[in-house]
Parts: structure tokens; C-alpha cells; sequence
């Protein structure tokens, strides 16, 4: 019978294969196939940062139900997001979505007042759901996402990444100045790491780690339909 560490190992390593999996999925691939014009380029920053409040949201039911010492992880985590760091002159992540707007031409009440996207909205409800399934499952569901944005993890480069570079190169805006896409492709890095931590502690059972596989297939399950929303969504506009 292996070690609790060698599952924990080979079970990281199948993570790491579903997150670089997804990237040769088709909604993926349309997706980062598309051109992006400015309009194209706005839309996508207003549902992103719907997809952001979605995470905030998800992240808080994970750490209602996880063990203190894990919900001491997801809080260090969920201060860069929620709060930011003033100390380093840093904001949170809405407010970075939203001065990434500006830099793409959006005001602030374009964050307001355009309306989330059909099924952009159902797969929140999905995420919210699997959020409140049993927490290791629930923090699979949130985890794999930041594995997901990981450069360090994806073999060519995360999604953040991918899309800054698309933006680069068909409006001229370079990533430094792209802010939150920038942030995310440095923070996502750090934040990829969670849940191999929590797993060396706490996955030490094949049924806990079978649970967290769960968790995380399911999330990206949703995630493909997302981009796969996304990629619909820009293909209808100029």
C-alpha cells in the first residue's frame, strides 16, 4: 500500500494534467482563437469581473466549512482579492478590474449596468453549488481555478496570460498595462499551490483524495461551458 505522501503526489500530478488538459478543450480553443477587437475586449473585462465576484462569493462558502487551519489559507488568499494591499500599493481585484476598464475605454458604470451573461449566471450557480458540497470536494471546486491561471503550472502559459496576450497583440495595450490581467498572471502563481498543502495534511486517505479529484473535474466541467459562453458571446459582436 503506497504512502499517504506518494498519493498525495500522484493525485497533484493528475491535477496538473486535467489543468493543461483543459487548454486543448474546444471551448478553450475557441475562445483563444478569437481576434479581439476594443468592443470584444470590454465585454469580456465586464463579464470577467463578474466572474471575479463569483469566486469571492464561492470562496467564502469553502471557507465556512473547511478546518480552522485551512480557513486560515483561504483567508490569506482572500485578502489579495477582497482588500488588496495597501501597504504595497495594491488593490483589490474588483477595483483592478475596473481600472482595467478605463485603460480599455469602459467607465465605471459600464460594471453596473450590463447585464451578466445567461450562461454566464448559470454556471455561477453551478460553481456556488459545488462550493457547498462536502469542503474538500468544495475547495477542489475553488483550487483548481488558480491551478487553472497557474503559468507555472499551464506549459504554455495561463489563462490570464493567454488573453493579455491576445489583447497585446490586436489592440497594442501591453500586458504591464492590462492591470488585472497582469496581477493575475504574477498572484496566481503563489495561489496555485493552495491545495497541494491542503492535501499533504488532510488528503491522506484515497477516499479524501478521490473527493478532491471530484471536486476539481466537476469545476472544470464548468468552467469549459463558461469559456465556451465567453467565446459565443465575442463571436456575436464586431
Amino acid at each position: 500500500m503506497g504512502s499517504p505522501e506518494n498519493g498525495s503526489k500522484k493525485m497533484w500530478d493528475e491535477l496538473v494534467r486535467m489543468v493543461n488538459d483543459q487548454f486543448d478543450t474546444p471551448q478553450f480553443r475557441r475562445l483563444l482563437s478569437i481576434s479581439f477587437s476594443r468592443e470584444r475586449a470590454q465585454q469580456y473585462s465586464i463579464q470577467m469581473a463578474y466572474y471575479v465576484k463569483n469566486r469571492r462569493d464561492c470562496w467564502g462558502y469553502v471557507q465556512g466549512a473547511a478546518p480552522l487551519d485551512v480557513k486560515r489559507l483561504i483567508w490569506n488568499h482572500e485578502q489579495d482579492e477582497l482588500i488588496g494591499n495597501k501597504s504595497e500599493g495594491k488593490d483589490d481585484h474588483i477595483t483592478l478590474a475596473v481600472k482595467e476598464g478605463a485603460v480599455l475605454g469602459l467607465g465605471a458604470e459600464a460594471f453596473d449596468t450590463t447585464p451578466v451573461l445567461d450562461g454566464g449566471m448559470t454556471c455561477f450557480y453551478s460553481w456556488l453549488h459545488i462550493a457547498q458540497r462536502p469542503w474538500l470536494e468544495a475547495i477542489a471546486s475553488s483550487a483548481i481555478l488558480e491551478m487553472r491561471n497557474s503559468s507555472e503550472l499551464i506549459q504554455e502559459g495561463s489563462l490570464s496570460k493567454r488573453i493579455g496576450e491576445i489583447v497585446a497583440r490586436d489592440l497594442g495595450i501591453p500586458l504591464k498595462k492590462q492591470i488585472n490581467n497582469a496581477e493575475h498572471v504574477v498572484m496566481d502563481v503563489e495561489h496555485a499551490h493552495m491545495l497541494y498543502q491542503v492535501a499533504q495534511k488532510h488528503a491522506t486517505t484515497e477516499a479524501a483524495r478521490k473527493a478532491i479529484l471530484r471536486g476539481a473535474k466537476e469545476s472544470l466541467m464548468i468552467d469549459r461551458v463558461y469559456r465556451g459562453h465567453l467565446a459565443e458571446m465575442l463571436e456575436t459582436l464586431p
